[in-house]
C-alpha cells in the first residue's frame, strides 16, 4: 500500500524543477534554433512564458477540486466512461514520458560515456533504479529530490564555468534580427522542454499550504527557475557556436563541456553527465509514480497495488526501450511524444477547465 503523505511547497518546487530539466539540458537550443537562429534564446524564454500560462490553467482546474487529485474528480466533469478513459490516457502518457527520458539519456550515456556497455544493460539499470525509488511514498520521493539539490548545484556551476570559453558576444546582435514569426515558431519545441508541471494535477491535494495561492507561487518559482536555467544554457551555446554550427551540433552543451579545460578534471563532459544522471533518474521515477497512481485509480484498490504496478511499468519501459538503440527510431519517437505532450498537458486541462466552468460550481465529494 502506498501512503500519500503531504509534501511541503519546497519539495513541490524541487519535484517540478527536476522533472522539467531532465535530459533536455544537453540538447537546448538545437531544436529551438531551427528558424530563429541566434534569437533562439527568446524562443526558449517564450516557451517558459507559455508553460506558465498552462500552469495557471492547471492550477485553476485543481483549485475547483482542491481536496481530490485529478483521477478522482475527472469523472465528475466528464462522466464515468470518459473519465476512466482519460485516466488511462494520462497513465499511458506518463509511462511514455518515462520511456522517453529513459531512452534519451541512455542514448547520451551510451554514445559519450559507456561506449562498450550493451544498450540493454544501461536501460535495465536505469529502469530498475527509478522503479525502486518510485515504489515508495510521495514524501520519500520528495525527500530524495531535495537531497539531489547539491548535485544540481554542482552541475549548475559546471555549466556556468564552461561558458567562459572563447566565444563572440556579437552573436546576439542585433536582437530580433530573424523576426517575430521564427521566434514564435521555435517557441513550440521550447514549450515541450518545460513538461513536468502537469504533475500538479495529482500532487495538489497533498501539498501542505496555508492557502492555494502558495501552490501557484511555488509552481511559478519552479517554472521561473527552469526558464532561467534553459535561457542561461541557450546563451552559453549561442555565445560559443556560429549559426552554421548550430544546424549541425545536436548536443551543443556536451561539446562545450568537452572543449573546456579544467586542471582538476580531465573530462568535464563525462563528469557532468554522470552527476546529471541522478536528476534524470528522479524525472523517470516521478513519471513512473504518476503512471502507477493513475492506473491504480482506474483499476481500483484491489488491483491497484502501487509497488507492483511500478515494477510492471518499469519492465514495460525496459522491454520497449531495448528497441530504441537506433538513433533514428528515437528521434521519430521523440517527435510523436512532443505532439502527444501538447495534447495531454495543455489541451486536455484547458478543455476540462472550460467544461467545469460551464457547468458552474465544482462538485463536492
Amino acid at each position: 500500500m502506498i501512503h500519500l503523505k503531504e509534501i511541503s511547497i519546497k519539495q513541490l518546487i524541487c519535484l517540478v524543477i527536476f522533472t522539467q530539466v531532465g535530459a533536455k539540458v544537453l540538447t537546448i537550443p538545437y531544436e529551438e534554433s531551427r528558424n530563429s537562429g541566434y534569437d533562439s534564446w527568446m524562443s526558449v524564454l517564450l516557451g517558459g512564458v507559455i508553460a506558465q500560462l498552462v500552469i495557471l490553467i492547471v492550477y485553476l482546474l485543481g483549485k475547483r477540486y482542491e481536496d481530490r487529485p485529478f483521477p478522482q474528480y475527472v469523472t465528475e466533469i466528464t462522466g464515468k466512461p470518459l473519465g476512466l478513459l482519460l485516466n488511462v490516457l494520462f497513465a499511458l502518457y506518463f509511462i511514455e514520458s518515462s520511456l522517453m527520458v529513459l531512452v534519451t539519456y541512455a542514448n547520451f550515456i551510451n554514445r559519450w560515456v559507456l561506449f562498450k556497455t550493451p544498450w540493454f544493460v544501461i536501460i535495465a539499470l536505469m529502469a530498475a533504479t527509478a522503479a525502486y525509488i518510485a515504489s515508495s511514498s510521495l514524501r520519500s520521493i520528495a525527500v530524495i529530490t531535495e537531497t539531489c539539490i547539491l548535485m544540481f548545484t554542482i552541475c549548475f556551476v559546471i555549466v556556468c564555468i564552461s561558458g567562459l570559453g572563447k566565444g563572440d558576444w556579437l552573436h546576439f546582435a542585433p536582437v530580433g534580427s530573424h523576426g517575430l514569426g521564427p521566434i514564435i515558431k521555435d517557441a513550440i519545441p521550447a514549450f515541450w522542454a518545460y513538461a513536468g508541471y502537469e504533475r500538479l494535477l495529482y500532487f495538489s491535494p497533498f501539498v501542505k499550504r496555508h492557502s492555494n495561492k502558495e501552490i501557484l507561487i511555488g509552481m511559478s518559482i519552479a517554472n521561473g527557475f527552469t526558464t532561467f536555467f534553459y535561457v542561461l544554457i541557450s546563451a552559453i551555446v549561442l555565445y560559443n557556436f556560429s549559426e552554421p554550427q548550430l544546424d549541425l551540433v545536436t548536443e551543443p552543451m556536451v561539446f562545450i563541456l568537452r572543449q573546456f579545460k579544467w586542471p582538476m578534471v580531465q573530462n568535464l563532459d563525462i563528469l557532468f553527465m554522470v552527476i546529471w544522471l541522478s536528476m534524470t533518474l528522479v524525472t523517470i521515477c516521478v513519471y513512473l509514480f504518476m503512471s502507477a497512481r493513475f492506473l491504480a485509480s482506474t483499476l481500483g484498490r484491489k488491483l491497484g497495488n502501487h509497488a507492483l504496478l511500478v515494477w510492471i511499468l518499469a519492465f514495460v519501459c525496459f522491454a520497449i526501450g531495448v528497441w530504441f538503440s537506433d538513433r533514428q527510431t528515437l528521434l521519430e519517437f521523440a517527435d510523436y511524444h512532443n505532439k502527444a505532450s501538447t495534447l495531454i498537458i495543455a489541451g486536455v486541462p484547458t478543455i476540462l477547465l472550460l467544461v467545469s466552468l460551464a457547468r458552474g460550481k465544482a462538485g463536492i465529494r
